[in-house]
């Protein structure tokens, strides 16, 4: 990041952060996602990212952000002028122009497309966001639980097909993703119109900057390690053992050994997202899981092992497109809304389901989410039970 501004060169940062706060979905298609910003933001110039606070409390914003698949949005991408056609939407609605953006979540590829629609649209980006990560429904977020009305819900489609929804958020959800399906597997939305004022106590603030802080750290330490291993001539590091679960990379057993490129990565994480690491080692199985995703829920039901070499233990992840459970040996030890993630150790790069294979070598991590999730209503929207899995969450035990 240049200054408060967001331009072409924080762009790769950008996209590395969104893959690592995507929750191991990001999937394949979202690289395309940073040619098309970069093309942007070098025809219009920088984006400005500020706070909440520096805003009058009386300006009119709206979150921005993609509901369906990422690899349809790469098939038919956006023309870039989606955001002007939810602006005129809303803004006849309430008979007031945008005055300010926000992300809908700064994760994946809704973490591109507030920034492109703050670009086109010349308004300033809130650096905040309303998941702290990525959920598969858009009414998912801290603004909902504020209380803010996701509706009316404009939407912009492929073939530039424009609708302003007005009804309750669950009822706007299901027509939306119905349009989408049949209008390129896709829709731009513009939601949760509010005033500035109100997103003190209804947003995650400071997620755009962690986001491009996270990306950062990525690209560095991939850059670092590729050079390290072409001049050694040595592979990547496959059989390095991980650390004990919840310890520092570095402590210990760890520090004497010596430290890999992961390790010294995964320092950098959980120093700036305050992750824990669960394990890590080979994986040893991946396939679809045996439960179903809900109706209500786009995803594709998959189940993966990973051997951690440390504790000999089994770390069982269940996804439906997102990480939603981890399990050692059987025990839940992590779950929705924290933030699960796969790094690769390879490559220095996050990973998911879809991208890996048996054999490969992977660290597990489990970044926590905002307090709110852990509020009653919080774990009511985004929680264990809400993606069909009857469980208490593990910090709910003892209460």
């Amino acid at each position: 990041m240049t200054g408060r501004s967001i331009t072409v060169e924080d762009v790769p940062a950008l996209l590395a952060g969104a893959e690592f706060f995507s929750t191991s979905a990001a999937g394949e298609g979202i690289e395309f996602a940073g040619f098309w910003l970069e093309d942007i933001l070098a025809r219009t110039g920088p984006v400005e990212l500020v706070t909440a606070d520096e805003l009058d409390p009386d300006t009119p914003c709206a979150a921005v952000g993609a509901m369906g698949s990422t690899v349809a949005m790469a098939e038919l991408p956006p023309s870039g002028e989606e955001p002007l056609a939810l602006a005129r939407s809303l803004g006849g609605r309430f008979g007031a122009p945008l005055g300010a953006i926000m992300p809908l979540n700064a994760a994946s590829v809704n973490a591109l497309h507030p920034v492109a629609a703050a670009a086109v649209l010349g308004l300033p980006l809130i650096d905040c966001d309303g998941m702290g990560r990525v959920f598969p429904l858009i009414h998912q977020t801290t603004y909902e639980l504020a209380g803010l009305s996701l509706s009316p819900l404009a939407v912009v489609s492929a073939g530039n097909d424009s609708l302003l929804l007005d009804t309750g958020s669950a009822r706007a959800e299901q027509i939306a993703r119905s349009i989408a399906q049949a209008a390129g597997g896709w829709l731009l939305c513009g939601m949760y119109r509010t005033r500035v004022g109100l997103l003190r106590e209804a947003a995650i603030h400071g997620s755009m900057s962690r986001t491009l802080e996270v990306g950062r750290l990525l690209r560095e330490h991939a850059s670092d390690g590729a050079t390290a291993q072409a001049l050694a001539g040595d592979p990547p590091w496959p059989e390095v053992a991980s650390w004990p679960p919840h310890a520092r990379p570095g402590d210990g057993e760890s520090s004497r050994r010596g430290t890999a490129p992961h390790e010294h990565l995964l320092r950098d994480l959980m120093a700036a997202t305050g992750a824990t690491v669960l394990g890590g080692g080979r994986v040893v199985e991946l396939g679809p899981s045996t439960r179903q995703a809900g109706t209500v829920y786009p995803g594709n039901p998959t189940s993966m092992v990973v051997h951690d070499h440390d504790s000999g233990r089994l770390i069982r992840l269940e996804a439906h497109n997102e990480l939603v459970l981890a399990l050692a040996d059987g025990a839940l030890t992590a779950a929705v809304p924290d933030l699960l993630c796969l790094l690769d150790r390879g490559t220095l790069r996050m990973t998911g389901p879809e991208r890996l294979t048996v054999g490969d070598q992977v660290d597990a991590l489990c970044v926590p989410a905002a307090p709110v999730w852990h509020s009653v209503h919080g774990l009511g929207l985004g929680g264990p039970g809400a993606f069909g899995f009857p469980l208490r969450h593990p910090r709910q035990e003892g209460r």
